[in-house]
C-alpha cells in the first residue's frame, strides 16, 4: 500500500493511518455483500481499497472538498420543490432505490480506473461534460461518449453481481 500512495498521498499523511481508515471507510461505507470465499472477500476489499486510494489521491490534486459517493447524486438530481400532489415516497420505493444504489456502488468498483473516474465525476459530483473533458483530456463529446460506454459497462457488471457472478468478476480483475 505505501508503494501505491504515490508520492502526494505519502506527503499528506502516514501509510499506517491511511490503511486503517481506508479499511473502515471500505467497512463502513461498502454495500453489504456476501461472498463464498475469504479469497473472494480480500479480493473484493482489495479492491476498494486501491479505488479510495486513487480518488483519494485525485482529491488531493485537486484541492476540493471530499465528494463522497453516500454524500448523494449531485447536481443532476431534481427536486420537486411544488409538485401538484404531495405524497412521501412509500418504504417500498425507498428501500428498492437504496438497494439499487448499494448494486451499483459494489459494481462501480469493477469498472476501469477512467470509467471509474468518468462515472463518479458525471453521475455523483454533477461535473459536466466539459469538466470532465479537460481534466481528461478529451473533447466533450468524446468525455459523454466514454461515459456512456461506461454505463452500459457497469450496467452488465450489475447484472453479473445480480445473477451471483462474483468470483468470476473478481478472477477477471485479478488478471488486469
Amino acid at each position: 500500500m505505501r508503494v501505491r500512495r504515490g508520492p502526494l498521498l505519502q506527503r499528506l499523511g502516514d501509510t499506517l493511518d491511511d490503511a486503517h481508515d481506508l479499511i473502515l471507510d471500505v467497512l463502513d461505507y461498502a454495500p453489504r455483500f456476501l461472498v463464498a470465499s475469504r479469497h473472494q472477500f480480500r479480493a473484493l476489499v482489495a479492491r476498494m481499497i486501491e479505488n479510495a486510494l486513487v480518488d483519494k489521491a485525485r482529491r488531493a490534486s485537486r484541492r476540493r472538498p471530499p465528494e463522497r459517493l453516500t454524500e448523494g447524486l449531485g447536481s443532476s438530481t431534481v427536486l420537486g420543490l411544488d409538485p401538484p400532489v404531495a405524497r412521501d415516497p412509500a418504504p417500498s420505493d425507498a428501500a428498492a432505490r437504496e438497494e439499487e444504489l448499494e448494486w451499483l456502488r459494489l459494481g462501480i468498483e469493477f469498472l476501469g480506473d477512467q470509467e471509474r473516474r468518468i462515472v463518479l465525476r458525471s453521475r455523483f459530483d454533477g461535473a459536466t461534460f466539459q469538466e470532465i473533458g479537460a481534466e481528461e483530456g478529451l473533447q466533450p463529446n468524446a468525455a459523454r461518449m466514454r461515459c456512456s460506454r461506461a454505463l452500459l459497462r457497469l450496467a452488465g457488471i450489475v447484472q453479473r453481481l445480480q445473477s451471483g457472478q462474483l468470483a468470476a468478476l473478481v478472477d477477471a480483475d485479478r488478471g488486469r
